[in-house]
């Protein structure tokens, strides 16, 4: 496939942002959650194969999880409708995947894969929405998985307009999909805290890049890649049914939070227990020495902050900026991640502590009041 001339990029960024408007504008409501479960790859297209070690390739790992996940989903959510783009070893195309979804008008779309690199040495789980790559890796991850296109039959005509191999492409998917970043964003971080803190998984963070399944979807949409089977401890933990049901599980206790807020069901069953409670994994094959701000527990309690900056990206606990607080919450809104420093029980307190921050890195640090994690207005 040549790489596409400025008209035709014209033509698909005009199209793009057209279907935005439509989408933002005629999209119904409806009381029932449709969430649609795509597990990556199948049939002819194997995904990675690991490190050779296994019989189960990529397909065959993210087609169990998916179905434990949906199985969890079914037992404890009755108001979530589970749709699946495959049950069994098929390929549906890229394309199809994204049919369904817009077909059914689904409120939720989760794509499960597995990563694969070059060195063994690289492990972790992470979550991609859509965006413009912010990295050389989101890039690399995004064309990796975008590749399967050319194993379609007349994918030059299938997917006129968009070709895996040229970043300017990506360009025009970033503006689709901004109008479902946010609660995107918050689905992503939702599973990555599950990964790192119920599952022991290295937390490689919430990335945007331009995956296709990612990209067409009209609603909130996340690609997970559950770890690494080119790493052999990752590898024997994910061909694990344990390893599958821990990542199932911990899929399923982040679908529930966004149900519960987003689209909340109004009865008890809606709040079922998650499946697989895990107090401690045993079996880690790593430390999550590089995981993002560690939110603090929920409470109740009324507390005031010192909200001190907004970012596109997470930005890391220890960063020196912060002064060593010893309490850092992050939070999303309107997709943007945000930071707040310190527990003061009264504003007169927290704005002491304002006044040190703007001395510092922060000149526009204001007090925000607080119940738990989460600003809550006086």
């Amino acid at each position: 496939m040549n790489k596409l001339s400025k008209l035709t990029k014209r033509g698909v960024l005009s199209a793009l942002l057209a279907s935005v408007v439509i989408v933002a504008a005629f999209t119904p409501a409806s009381p029932r959650m449709v969430l649609v479960i795509d597990a990556g790859h199948g049939g002819k297209d194997p995904g990675n194969l690991g490190t050779g070690r296994y019989k189960q390739t990529e397909k065959d790992v993210t087609l169990d999880v998916s179905l434990k996940l949906r199985d969890y989903i079914e037992e404890r959510l009755p108001g979530v409708e589970v749709v699946m783009t495959r049950t069994g070893d098929s390929y549906p195309s890229l394309q199809d995947r994204v049919r369904i979804s817009n077909e059914v008008q689904a409120d939720l779309f989760i794509s499960v894969h597995c990563d694969a690199f070059d060195k063994p040495a690289a492990l972790g789980s992470s979550t991609f929405v859509m965006g413009m790559h912010k990295s050389e890796e989101s890039l690399r991850v995004a064309m990796q998985e975008n590749a399967a296109i050319f194993q379609e039959e007349d994918y030059e005509k299938r997917y006129e307009g968009f070709d895996p191999r040229d970043p300017d492409t990506y360009i025009a998917l970033a503006l689709r999909q901004n109008v479902f970043l946010g609660k995107s964003l918050e689905l992503g971080k939702s599973i990555q805290d599950q990964f790192r803190d119920r599952v022991g998984r290295k937390d490689r963070g919430v990335k945007q890049a331009g995956y296709y399944v990612i990209s067409f979807t009209n609603m909130p949409s996340v690609l997970v890649e559950l770890g690494f089977l080119t790493n052999p401890g990752e590898e024997d933990f994910l061909q694990s049914e344990q390893g599958k049901d821990y990542m199932a599980s911990a899929l399923f206790r982040a679908v529930r939070e966004y149900t519960n807020k987003h689209h909340p069901l109004g009865t008890p069953e809606a709040v079922a227990a998650a499946p697989a409670e895990i107090a401690e994994v045993e079996t880690r094959t790593e430390t999550p020495a590089e995981a993002p701000v560690e939110v603090q527990a929920p409470s109740t309690e009324v507390i005031f902050r010192v909200q001190v900056c907004a970012s596109s990206s997470p930005i890391p606990q220890d960063d020196p900026r912060f002064g060593g607080q010893p309490v850092v919450v992050e939070y999303i809104r309107n997709g943007l991640y945000k930071y707040a420093v310190g527990a003061a029980a009264t504003r007169a307190e927290a704005e002491t502590l304002m006044r040190t921050m703007r001395q510092g890195a922060f000149p526009d640090a204001f007090v925000v009041r607080f119940k738990g994690n989460d600003p809550w207005p006086e």
